[in-house]
């Protein structure tokens, strides 16, 4: 059996969760698993070390655990379309967004909802959630032309910017990814990519394309990968806004991912491609599905890193979890404008959510 450096997880609009192996030594992709458990379109996923999480149009999340390469529970807190999902960098958490405006986190291991913001955007969709690597802080973009600063650590916003005033197309922005080194993050979207800082509060650099951002990624401290809707890749120079553009796909490159030496992208038409940091083309594959999100896992970070399993005071078992009524804290946020800590009092009630556990699938 041929051994794999890391295995390539895709979401598809045809509701399959696809599996490929990449070897390194004969740079080919292998396919590794196919998985029907969304009864609709699947909009986003997220890995952390042996757990793979995936939201859908079928307002589910979905928890696939890699070691035993099964479905581990089904999260059912939402009510819309799960948009976008983010661990925290020590995995305790997961956070997820939707279509309604609702934020949420819930806790690793136990699958508890701890924390829900039912108008995070005032009721319009979370369109992409960032999170600190220090696990302190994330960021989420709306459809309402915000971006909003969460404390995880208190558990309330922290303030909101209205990108209109800041921005050349808010309307269009979809994507926010950190940087390395964690002051800087992109927002990207429409026909411009936007470097910011938390340190200068602001905008650092803006780069203007000819032809629509469809995936964005950081390529290195000073450089970004751009992905369009024509296909075309584009290598982009912070510095002096220089960009290498190079034909990639037929169609829209939807999703990038940088993993070490080694970049992979997917596009609508359903084709994976591997390529080197010289953006060498080493192999390709078709899925046969239109790809919507892409991520990366490795058995080295499987065997290797650790993850909180439960809340100190409860044991659930990491194979078997039961039906269970969860109470989950709603907050509902009123005020219009942007708020800091001790601002505004809010009004919290608290309703009834549950998880689910399927039956065992395979992946």
């Amino acid at each position: 059996m041929k051994t794999s450096n890391f295995e390539i997880i895709a979401g598809t609009y045809e509701e399959f969760l696809l599996g490929y192996n990449f070897n390194v030594k004969q740079s080919e992709i292998v396919q590794s698993f196919a998985a029907h458990d969304h009864s609709s379109s699947i909009r986003s996923l997220c890995i952390s070390g042996h757990y793979l999480a995936t939201g859908a149009a079928d307002d589910r999340i979905i928890i696939y655990d890699l070691k035993s390469r099964k479905e581990h529970c089904m999260l059912t807190h939402h009510d819309a379309t799960v948009t976008c999902l983010q661990f925290t960098n020590n995995h305790s958490h997961i956070l997820s967004g939707s279509s309604d405006g609702v934020l949420a986190i819930v806790r690793v291991g136990n699958w508890q909802v701890e924390k829900v913001w039912d108008k995070a955007h005032k009721g319009s969709a979370i369109l992409d959630i960032a999170v600190h690597s220090s696990g302190k802080l994330a960021l989420t973009l709306g459809s309402d032309c915000t971006l909003r600063t969460w404390n995880l650590v208190k558990g309330r916003q922290a303030y909101a910017i209205n990108l209109n005033s800041k921005c050349k197309d808010a309307k269009s922005l979809d994507k926010i990814v950190w940087a390395k080194d964690d002051i800087r993050f992109v927002l990207s979207g429409g026909k411009y990519t936007e470097i910011w800082s938390i340190e200068m509060g602001g905008v650092l650099k803006v780069v203007k394309h000819e032809e629509r951002v469809s995936s964005c990624i950081w390529f290195s401290d000073e450089e970004i990968l751009v992905g369009y809707e024509d296909g075309q890749i584009a290598l982009v120079q912070i510095n002096d806004l220089t960009k290498s553009i190079q034909k990639a796909h037929d169609g829209r490159v939807k999703v990038l991912a940088l993993y070490n030496n080694w970049v992979v992208s997917g596009s609508s038409t359903g084709e994976i491609k591997v390529w080197n940091k010289e953006l060498k083309e080493l192999t390709k594959q078709n899925s046969g599905c239109r790809i919507t999100c892409l991520g990366i896992a490795t058995l080295a970070k499987i065997k290797e890193e650790k993850i909180v399993e439960t809340a100190p005071e409860e044991t659930v078992s990491s194979t078997v979890i039961k039906k269970s009524s969860v109470v989950i804290e709603v907050e509902e946020n009123n005020d219009e404008s942007i708020m800091y800590h001790g601002m505004t009092t809010k009004e919290k009630r608290k309703k009834h959510g549950k998880i689910k556990k399927n039956k065992k699938n395979k992946i």
